[in-house]
């Protein structure tokens, strides 16, 4: 009826609109009615997202074509609006960094950050200094500024900065950023403050200054800091315990961290496993023992090189190799401890090589090769046959967690948190800290028994399933934030909602 009019047109783009909507039911920014009407009343024929054409030739094909050309426009544009209708009202938020580099807490920041998006509003985000993660913020909408924590003049700068910003709450990540909560504290400012260290709290000064390089740092800022802050979240029950005493018992909660379960299952699905290995050298013959982490001595790394030389040259696994990925090169005592490691293999009569300094048709002939910080890790753990956590100091590292989504077996040192995400001989084994044999043996077992590593696989992903549900910790820190810019405790209930 309308073929040819204004309106006709206007209606036929609604209805291409919501039917592209209505296939983009995945996205975790599910378009509501508001969104639709909005670009009905803008008759979707804006020149941002539609190129001018003669309406009486538009086909209704050739409109969902359009859309489906312009689907990342439409998506941020919903995105926008969602965010906008959402976050009314509610105070700007401002996360703290203790850097940019690709790390674990890092990831667990961005992620966070992500998902939350829509529900709250987040600003902008402050570290200490440059990294490549300023992109992936960036990626996301969110702005990123850089303030020196060791300039004299950083809490006159940053307060001055929060106050421009018009900052009414604050998501300081690790302990580093005590500062950071030490100064919202005296502004008022709402503060929720993620721990993720492990430090002995008589050894928090050789932490800060000695293994951190943070010579700014003190006991004395970090004790204060866990004095004043309205909300700190620890990533296990062991991890809190190890602060007993220095926080209101009403501030701690403990949230497990989540893990995108998408991401990974979307890599499985349209990765073929030998065709990974082939890429980074392996053969199916191959049995691949993967440690994944920044490679320092806290992470144990050194027990990795020791224990797979005792395998193939005292055990005769012959087909054993070692993956170690995170290696980099700014702090002298990790350069000395890749060096160590990589002495440590000679020594024992076997192949080691950097792999960026390796020819492509070499790549995976060495027994052990280490290779840099990576920013996606997804490829390392399908190529791998057993992921090895055998850390000196950690509270809960992701690492874990994520192995186990691909239902790979886990063999992990047996210390803080980490009994908390797996059971000794039901998803891998536990295993001594500093204890080569023991971590040897567990690896041998796997080794000798393909079918013990894939039950340790199946129930590991259960168990991810189970206790590390990615949504479920996204919608317990939205509530806390909710909480606490009302007035309330961050461990009251609040009206619940769908998980963003």
């Amino acid at each position: 009826t309308f073929a040819d009019s204004s309106d006709g047109m206007a209606l036929r783009l609604l209805l291409a609109a919501a039917l592209a909507a209505s296939a983009m039911a995945s996205s975790p920014f599910d378009p509501p009615m508001p969104v639709l009407r909005s670009m009905s009343e803008a008759r979707l024929g804006t020149p941002h997202l539609f190129p001018a054409r003669s309406q009486s030739q538009a086909s209704f094909d050739e409109l969902l074509q359009l859309l489906d050309q312009k689907r990342e426009e439409i998506i941020l544009a919903q995105q926008a609006a969602v965010r906008e209708a959402t976050v009314a009202g509610k105070p700007l938020v401002a996360m703290f960094m203790h850097s940019l580099e690709r790390n674990g807490a890092n990831n667990f920041c961005l992620h966070l950050a992500s998902k939350l998006l829509h529900t709250q509003p987040f600003a902008v985000v402050f570290a200490p200094k440059e990294g490549p993660m300023r992109a992936d913020f960036e990626a996301i909408g969110l702005r990123v500024e850089t303030l020196d924590p060791a300039s004299p003049d950083f809490l006159e700068v940053l307060q001055r900065r929060l106050v421009e910003e018009k900052i009414g709450f604050v998501v300081a990540n690790t302990i580093m950023r005590c500062d950071v909560v030490s100064l919202a504290h005296r502004m008022d400012l709402k503060t929720l403050w993620v721990i993720h260290e492990a430090w002995p709290q008589d050894q928090l000064d050789y932490y800060a200054k000695e293994v951190f390089m943070m010579k700014n740092l003190d006991s004395v800022q970090i004790k204060a800091a866990f004095a004043v802050c309205g909300c700190i979240v620890f990533p296990s029950d062991v991890q809190k315990s190890i602060y007993d005493g220095l926080y209101r018992e009403d501030a701690a909660v403990t949230i497990y961290n989540g893990i995108p379960l998408q991401q990974l299952d979307v890599f499985r699905s349209s990765h073929d496993r030998t065709e990974v290995r082939k890429s980074l050298g392996y053969t199916d013959d191959d049995f691949v023992v993967l440690h994944l982490g920044t490679v320092c001595n806290r992470k144990g790394q050194i027990y990795t090189a020791r224990s797979v030389s005792k395998l193939i040259k005292e055990r005769g696994c012959s087909n054993v190799k070692c993956l170690m990925v995170g290696a980099r090169y700014i702090r002298d005592h990790e350069m000395k401890y890749i060096e160590e490691i990589k002495q440590t293999v000679l020594a024992n009569g076997l192949t080691y090589v950097r792999w960026e300094d390796t020819a492509e048709f070499d790549r995976g002939k060495a027994r052990v090769t280490v290779m840099d910080i990576q920013s996606d890790v997804l490829r390392f753990y399908m190529a791998a046959d057993v992921v090895v956590v055998p850390s000196l100091n950690e509270v809960l590292p992701l690492v874990i967690c994520e192995a186990m989504a691909f239902e790979r077996p886990v063999v992990c040192s047996r210390i803080d948190a980490i009994p908390e995400a797996l059971d000794d001989g039901v998803e891998g084994f536990l295993v001594p800290p500093g204890e080569e044999n023991a971590l040897a043996d567990a690896i041998e077992k796997l080794h000798a028994d393909p079918t013990l590593g894939a039950q340790f696989g199946k129930q590991g992903r259960e168990r991810v399933l189970k206790q590390f549900a990615y949504d479920v910790m996204i919608s317990q820190y939205d509530r806390i934030i909710d909480n606490l810019v009302a007035g309330r405790k961050a461990t009251d209930p609040s009206p619940e909602r769908p998980p963003p």
